[in-house]
């Protein structure tokens, strides 16, 4: 009957809502800084039914990096699948990867405490890292046949590396390097324009003006 609840209905939305708070919690004060006893309050669940979901907060730090790791495959299949000849696509697609690093920002902050507390993790990031370096060399490769950059057999190895290095761990540098542990939407901006920095001396004419151009 229309009128039914679904049961497993309720339970997927429980268990999201723990998740989106828990991403919360995690990018504001760091999973070590994170009790389940503070998310469950967060959600305003019991600790019993945090753990009928997810036993351990290690097991909560595994379902963000599949959700993560969704939302970065999902990012390669659309741009892969843009219409070619547009500037606009590799600017698209580079604010929204910056966009999908800083919603789990965490992951990448504090990469090293949870690469030691969560030694499970360590091959996955790992995976992923060289699944999204593989797509962002097509990516680069498609730039150049299409005329948007010019880069030579020599520096293309160099580019691709410094792409991928300052897209994925520019949260990384701010926290140790800068000791800012409070990021901003400023800094996302700031991460956005080292890569299109890396762009710049590449571009062609026909994408002088395009978003690549730091904002």
């Amino acid at each position: 009957m229309t009128g039914d609840r679904d049961p497993r209905r309720g339970r997927g939305a429980t268990r999201e809502r723990i998740l989106d708070a828990t991403l919360d919690l995690f990018n504001r004060r760091g999973p070590d800084r994170v009790t389940t006893a503070e998310i469950a309050r967060t959600v305003e669940i019991n600790e019993g039914n945090l753990y009928y979901h997810f036993r351990t907060k290690e097991s909560l730090v595994l379902a963000l990096f599949e959700r993560f790791e969704a939302a970065a495959g999902a990012l390669v299949d659309r741009t892969g699948a843009a219409p070619r000849g547009e500037a606009r696509v590799y600017g698209e697609a580079l604010a929204e990867w910056f966009s999908i690093v800083w919603r789990y920002r965490f992951l990448f902050r504090d990469l090293l405490a949870l690469a030691a507390a969560t030694p499970c993790l360590v091959e996955p990031i790992r995976s992923l890292s060289a699944r999204m370096r593989v797509a962002v060399e097509a990516l680069i490769h498609r730039m150049i046949a299409e005329g948007f950059i010019e880069v030579s057999q020599e520096d293309l190895s160099a580019v691709l590396a410094n792409v991928w290095i300052v897209s994925t761990y520019w949260a990384v540098y701010l926290s140790l390097q800068e000791g800012i542990e409070d990021l901003e939407d400023t800094h996302l901006d700031w991460g956005l324009n080292q890569v299109a920095s890396l762009f710049k001396p590449y571009l062609t004419p026909s994408a002088a003006d395009a978003v690549f151009s730091p904002r």
